[in-house]
C-alpha cells in the first residue's frame, strides 16, 4: 500500500504497461508526456543496437558517451560500429557534476550536433544521468538513447526519465525530467561487472520488491553466490524485467513525482545523505541505498508502521546481499545535516518514505534528532 491515498499498490500495477516476451526480448512500454518509449531487456542486444534503433523508427545517434571503464569494454566498439565519436566520463558519483555536462555540450557543439541529433549513453547510472541531463539542456533539448550496462542502471537509473548531476551540497540537486527514446538493457554485459557492483544493483531490486513485487525477492541471489555461481544472462533478464516493471508501473501514473512516484525514494533520503557526507567516495550508490533501507526499516518500526517481523524481513533481504562499507566512524549530526538539503524537500521539510508490512508510506516527517538516533542505533549494530 502506498500511503496517504490508501490505494493498494496492486491496483496501480494492474493499469500499468505490461512486460511482454517478444522475439527473445522482454519489452516494457513506458508512457511519457514526451511520447512513450520502450525498455528492451535480453542478452546480446548491444551488437544489435543498429537493428533495434531502426525497428523503433529511430535515427542512428550522432555521438556516444561512456566512461573510462565501460568505454574499452563496450562503448568504443559500439561507437565504431555506428560510425560515431565517443566521449568518456570519469568513474563514480564525483564525475556526475557540472563540469562533465559543460564538457559534453561543448563537444557536441564542436561536432556540429543540431536539434535533430540524438546521443547514446552507454554505461551505469552516472553515464545515463549525466548524458540525459546534458541532452535535456543542449540546444534546449535533444533526444537520447540509454544502454545501461550495470545492474543498478538497468533496474533503476536508466528507467523513468530522471536525469541530473550532483552539487557539493547534495545528490541530484540539479536535473530534469527528460526521458530517453529507447532503453536497451543487454544482460550479457553484467558478466563484466565485479561482485560489489552487482550487490549494489541488487539493493535497488530489493527496494523495488518491497514496494511492489515481493515475489521478486525470491529471484535476488545472495551476494556470496555472485562469484562462485553467478546468474545466467537469462536469469538476470527475468530479474531486471520485473524490477524495472515495478518502477514503470509507478512512473506510468506519476511521471513528474507529484505523488506516488515518491515511493521509489524508499531508502534514498538517508542513502543520499551518506553519499554526500563521504564526498561520494566510500559508498556505491546501491550500498548507500542498502543502508538507507535499513534506516528506513528502523524508523518504520519506531513509528509502528512496520512490524518487528517486517523489519526483520527487510533487514534480512539487505543482509543477504553481503557486507556494506561501514558507518560506525561517521558523525551522525554531520550525516543527517545533508538530509535537510534533500532535493525532495518542500515547505514542510523532507518527506521520508518508510516501509510498512505491505508497502510504503509517503511524506513521513522525520526530525533531525530522530534521524541522528537511528544512525546511532545502526552504529551500535
Amino acid at each position: 500500500m502506498i500511503g496517504l491515498t490508501g490505494t493498494p499498490f496492486g491496483s496501480l500495477t494492474a493499469r500499468s504497461p505490461i512486460s511482454v516476451y517478444h522475439g527473445g526480448m522482454n519489452r516494457i512500454d513506458v508512457p511519457s508526456a514526451r511520447g512513450g518509449y520502450p525498455i528492451l531487456v535480453a542478452p546480446g542486444l548491444v551488437p544489435r543496437l543498429g537493428e533495434l534503433l531502426a525497428g523503433e523508427g529511430l535515427a542512428s545517434p550522432r555521438a556516444l558517451v561512456s566512461d573510462v571503464i565501460v568505454g574499452p569494454l563496450h562503448g568504443r566498439r559500439l561507437a565504431a560500429s555506428l560510425g560515431v565519436g565517443t566521449a568518456e566520463l570519469g568513474v563514480g558519483e564525483a564525475a556526475k557534476a557540472w563540469p562533465a555536462v559543460e564538457a559534453l555540450c561543448q563537444r557536441w557543439l564542436d561536432d556540429g550536433l543540431d536539434r535533430s541529433a540524438s546521443v547514446l549513453a552507454v554505461g551505469g547510472g552516472v553515464v545515463t544521468d549525466t548524458t540525459g541531463f546534458a541532452a535535456a539542456i543542449y540546444l534546449r533539448g535533444i533526444d537520447w538513447v540509454a544502454v545501461p550496462t550495470t545492474l543498478l542502471a538497468m533496474v533503476d537509473a536508466a528507467v523513468g526519465g530522471k536525469t541530473g548531476v550532483n552539487l557539493t551540497a547534495g545528490k541530484n540537486l540539479v536535473g530534469s525530467f527528460w526521458p530517453p527514446r529507447l532503453v536497451v538493457a543487454d544482460t550479457a554485459t553484467l558478466a563484466t561487472l565485479p561482485a560489489r557492483e552487482l550487490r549494489a544493483g541488487l539493493a535497488e531490486a530489493v527496494k523495488a520488491a518491497w514496494i511492489g513485487d515481493r515475489g521478486l525477492l525470491e529471484l535476488v541471489p545472495a551476494g556470496n553466490e555472485l562469484e562462485a555461481a553467478p546468474p545466467s544472462p537469462e536469469a538476470w533478464q527475468v530479474l531486471v524485467t520485473r524490477a524495472a516493471a515495478v518502477k514503470v508501473g509507478i512512473v506510468a501514473t506519476d511521471e513528474h513525482e507529484g505523488g506516488r512516484r515518491k515511493a521509489l525514494n524508499l531508502g534514498h533520503t538517508f542513502g543520499h545523505a551518506l553519499e554526500a557526507a563521504t564526498s561520494y567516495r566510500r559508498f556505491l550508490h546501491g550500498e548507500a541505498v542498502a543502508w538507507g533501507l535499513i534506516a528506513a526499516a528502523r524508523l518504520g518500526s519506531h513509528r509502528r508502521l512496520l512490524s518487528a517481523a517486517g523489519e526483520a524481513a527487510l533487514r534480512a533481504a539487505v543482509d543477504r546481499l553481503g557486507p556494506l562499507p561501514p558507518v560506525a566512524d561517521l558523525d551522525p549530526d554531520a550525516v543527517c545535516a545533508f538530509v535537510a538539503v534533500d532535493k525532495k524537500r518542500d515547505a514542510a521539510g523532507v518527506g521520508w518514505v518508510l516501509p510498512t508490512d505491505d508497502g510504503v508510506m509517503l511524506d513521513q516527517r522525520v526530525e533531525h534528532a530522530e534521524a541522528v538516533e537511528v544512525l546511532r542505533e545502526l552504529q551500535r549494530g
